[in-house]
């Protein structure tokens, strides 16, 4: 499952240039918390967990995606709340599941929250291999209308793209992301790894080819380094790949304050 970290921080660290552009940081902590719900329900029917956990991603994420926009209600506070409902929902389902399950059969919801490479199957590195490439490819393919998505997303409606199919599919393939990233890094951490390599390289450099780049070399750099260190010592992965992603950004900071 080495492998599967690895390209799963290809995958994160494509769209962390993304994220942090769009100003995604919060849905992408909203999106993976969100899954609690559906991991929770998968557990309490006794369900797979992984599609029940993706569809609840999908929901969250185009279901805020899809808000209308109110001056009342920032998009924010509607991820605010609608992340806290999904975490409680799940952590009921969980506590009933629990109770009515003393041998706790179909798993128990601290599993997915920090991840395990115990929990990945070869099927998950042939989705995970999938997805990179398509992340990949549609960042090469299309990276011109991107930046110009990013940046200038009125210049991008009067050049006639579709503005806001291209916002819901970025929002649908970091839900599917997340999911896939579940069993590795775990629903509380997930979000770090699709946040903090781009942050860090956009503190190396102001290219934005070089910052996707950068963010995809530190994003598997880490993963690489951290399920190596977790496989040695039977860890979960996930709190020491982000606890590396942290070190790095916290070394980049220092370096660009330097300058």
């Amino acid at each position: 499952m080495i492998l599967a970290a690895v390209l799963l921080g290809v995958s994160c660290g494509a769209q962390s240039f993304i994220v942090v552009h769009r100003r995604l940081a919060f849905m992408g902590h909203g999106a993976s918390h969100g899954m609690i719900a559906g991991v929770g329900l998968a557990l309490f029917f006794h369900w797979p967990v992984f599609p029940v956990a993706l569809l609840s991603a999908l929901v969250f994420s185009l279901g805020v995606g899809l808000l209308p926009k109110r001056d009342d209600m920032s998009s924010d506070s509607a991820i605010g709340i609608m992340l806290s409902a999904a975490v409680a929902f799940g952590l009921l389902l969980s506590g009933v599941h629990d109770q009515v399950h003393d041998d706790c059969g179909g798993g128990h919801i601290e599993e997915f929250l920090v991840g395990s490479l115990g929990q990945g199957f070869v099927g998950d590195v042939y989705f995970l291999a999938a997805l990179a490439v398509a992340v990949i490819t549609l960042l090469v393919l299309y990276w011109q209308p991107l930046l110009l998505f990013l940046f200038d997303p009125e210049g991008a409606r009067v050049a006639g793209l579709p503005v806001r199919w291209m916002h819901l599919g970025s929002l649908a393939i970091l839900a599917v992301t997340i999911a896939l990233a579940m069993k590795i890094a775990g629903v509380l951490l997930v979000g770090a790894l699709i946040i903090i390599p781009g942050v860090t390289a956009g503190l190396l450099t102001q290219r934005a080819g070089v910052v996707v780049t950068w963010s995809v070399l530190l994003a598997s750099a880490t993963a690489l380094v951290g399920a190596l260190i977790a496989a040695q010592f039977g860890l979960p992965p996930g709190p020491i790949i982000v606890l590396l992603l942290f070190t790095v950004f916290l070394v980049a900071r220092l370096f660009a304050r330097s300058q």
